[in-house]
């Protein structure tokens, strides 16, 4: 009996160490947690209709961790991270089908006035204390943007005694049909000193210390003609990151630093997937190389082991230019691990144009650095030498990218080496290459040359010149910014700061060019000279709040639409409007929808109106059963003229909505612009 007694004490000592053993602060986090997750419910009332729950930690810099929960079933999914303080700072919510044919957006049922209401009451929910300490930045270019069709998004700046800091900000979204938030995200920090705005010098004393200390920068840059893109030579400001204390006077580092861009050199715009009977022909004339030679030149370069595998290729090119370059497809598999990615070599030249390691996840961002930034600095200069020797001799190292905080984090290390020609930089053209500090191998490569002309920089203007053309009448603006140097320190400034820091002055023609404003002019909302007396005016006018037509004053209401113009309208009604005019993203993303088929595919030709339903009918995803041909009854006049396999297409369209049924249909007749415009709008302003 004691023997009982003395091992039922032992166990009740064991089991007391053990229990006094584990942190009490380990149950602390998980209560708390737990509290936080019924909060979280409660607030953005989550019930129980959904099958899966999960949560898991991140750092999101180094000094803090963020918890993020999902939840998700078939047709929902929910996300919410909280910080360590239990915090909401990012929510976001998809009850979309995941199905890809989902279909085409409607116009919305809330105003974005209404939107805005909803986000500031979401704002106001969550975090009721900012309310008066934010800014609603309303595009200063409104004129030139559109409504999204999806979703309203709006943007709020922390301000201080109505003095703007950019530095801390909330982002909201409002779906255009239900009028709820979509996405929510919160970068606000506590316990910053702003100082008051006493005592501070005038914008007129500020622009003349900043003219003082500027320094411009002369380099070759590019910009987009009617017919096509050309270089030029221009000014631009060489340290954006400067600007003039407001106190002191004097020049500190606070602004943006912007990396030099460096991205995949040859543009997929107008190439079109070439066919295997005309692979073979440009294989077998060496114009180009083959699939095998395309796929050795980048597991040889980048010395990929056996894990990984070649999944697929496709050949691009733009034949009036002469263009051609190999998409590799490449996947890495470890244990149930794996991803890939997509790789580009220039099918002419054998030179890659990117790369980036589809098993760089497995470089385990916590292992200990065994290379030094100088030893993989030679390893990213003989990767250029061997892949393009004669180019290596024309760039220059710009030892910037290290200093980003990013690489830091994720023990990578940068490496930006930039194309000079008659010993000036030109813009966007080099390498960018990433390699692991663990392991030594590259992670991402990216390579741009462009095929421009470099004119002699003779003839120019002044430095000082060009300094007065860009400044001109321009205003710097009062700002909060922290700076750069003290950024852990969090060390706030009240600084005057030159916004236009993007412009370039061309030091030929003396002129400022502004590339961002040019596109969105492009893309602007027309007031079109010739749509008066168009039977589609009023829906032309309505359109274009949300979809972006035709280039040019006219719109020529009744010339007949091509293949590419209609597929650009349509595909707005599916995709984000900045899509519209990357014809060959449209055309492949329409291939893999079945929106249009591979044979289909003719951008210059005529669109008929039998035709038009057709693609239309699919982005609905509702493509009749051919063998099904006689159940279709249509009242049109001229229905025997309607080809067999579209009149289960015309039928579905007439139930949608989209058209009349009655009179007249012309099948074979070619769309014109304003039958096409009308179209759009049916899509859109349908009840189902």
């Amino acid at each position: 009996m004691k023997k009982v007694k003395l091992k039922a004490l032992m166990f009740v000592m064991i089991l007391t160490l053990l229990i006094t053993g584990i942190p009490l602060n380990g149950f602390a986090e998980e209560d708390s947690l737990d509290k936080n997750i019924q909060k979280v419910k409660a607030l953005f009332k989550i019930g129980d209709e959904y099958d899966y729950f999960d949560k898991h930690q991140y750092d999101r810099s180094s000094d803090k961790k963020i918890t993020s929960l999902s939840w998700r079933n078939k047709d929902k999914h929910i996300g919410v991270d909280i910080d360590e303080d239990g915090n909401i700072i990012g929510y976001w919510k998809n009850e979309r089908s995941i199905n890809r044919n989902t279909k085409p957006y409607k116009f919305p049922k809330t105003t974005k006035k209404q939107g805005e209401k909803v986000a500031r009451d979401f704002i106001k929910k969550l975090y009721p204390d900012i309310l008066d300490k934010i800014i609603y930045q309303d595009e200063d270019n409104a004129a030139y943007l559109r409504n999204d069709l999806r979703e309203y998004n709006y943007s709020f700046a922390r301000r201080e005694d109505d003095i703007p800091f950019y530095g801390n900000n909330v982002y909201i979204s409002v779906d255009t049909q239900t009028g709820e938030v979509n996405s929510f995200n919160i970068n606000w920090e506590k316990d910053l000193k702003f100082e008051d705005a006493k005592n501070i010098i005038s914008k007129d004393e500020a622009k003349n210390i900043y003219k003082d200390n500027m320094d411009l920068e002369l380099l070759y840059k590019v910009k987009e003609t009617d017919k096509n893109m050309e270089s030029y030579l221009a000014y631009s400001v060489k340290e954006t990151d400067k600007t003039v204390d407001a106190k002191t006077k004097d020049i500190i580092s606070t602004s943006y630093i912007p990396r030099y861009s460096i991205y995949g050199g040859i543009s997929r715009r107008n190439m079109e997937k070439i066919s295997i009977e005309e692979e073979n022909k440009l294989i077998n004339s060496k114009k180009i190389i083959g699939r095998k030679e395309s796929s050795e030149k980048i597991i040889n370069t980048f010395k990929l082991g056996k894990e990984y595998e070649i999944e697929g290729h496709k050949l691009l090119g733009n034949k009036e230019k002469d263009i051609y370059i190999w998409e590799v497809m490449i996947m890495k598999r470890v244990g149930n691990h794996g991803s890939g990615t997509s790789m580009s070599v220039n099918a002419k030249t054998g030179e890659i144009i990117d790369f980036s390691d589809p098993g760089s996840w497995d470089d385990a961002d916590d292992k200990e650095p065994k290379y030094s930034k100088e030893e993989l600095l030679e390893k990213a200069k003989e990767l250029i030498k061997n892949n393009s020797p004669e180019k290596y001799k024309k760039v220059e190292y710009i030892e910037n990218e290290d200093k980003i905080s990013f690489y830091n984090e994720k023990n990578i290390s940068g490496f930006l080496f930039v194309r000079k020609e008659n010993d000036l930089k030109v813009e966007n053209d080099g390498y960018r290459i990433v390699l692991s500090n663990v392991t030594g191998n590259v992670q991402s490569y990216n390579f741009n040359w462009s095929d421009l002309e470099f004119e002699s920089p003779n003839n120019i203007i002044e430095k000082d010149e060009a300094k007065e053309i860009l400044l001109g009448d321009k205003e710097l603006v009062l700002e909060y910014q922290l700076e750069n140097s003290e950024k852990e320190k969090k060390n706030v400034k009240l600084v005057y700061d030159f916004k236009d820091k993007y412009l370039a002055v061309d030091a030929k023609n003396s002129e400022i060019v502004d590339n961002i404003r040019g596109l969105m002019e492009k893309a602007a909302i027309k007031g079109y000279k010739d749509t008066e007396n168009s039977f589609a005016k009023n829906q032309i006018n309505k359109l274009q709040e949300y979809i972006v037509l035709f280039e040019g004053e006219e719109f020529k209401p009744k010339q007949e639409i091509t293949q590419k113009e209609f597929l650009q309208l349509l595909a707005q009604t599916k995709y984000r409007y900045y899509f519209y005019e990357d014809s060959d993203y449209i055309y492949e993303r329409f291939v893999d929808e079945g929106i249009l088929k591979e044979e289909e595919k003719n951008m210059g030709a005529k669109v008929t109106r039998e035709e038009a339903i057709k693609y239309i009918v699919r982005a609905f995803g509702q493509e009749p059963l051919e063998d099904l041909k006689g159940i279709y009854k249509l009242e049109y006049d001229d229905a025997d003229k309607i080809s067999t396999n579209l009149k289960g297409h015309i039928a579905i369209a007439e139930g949608l909505g989209l058209i009349s049924g009655k009179g007249n249909f012309r099948p074979k007749d070619n769309l014109t612009r304003e039958e096409a415009v009308l179209l759009i709008y049916n899509i859109l302003n349908r009840d189902i």
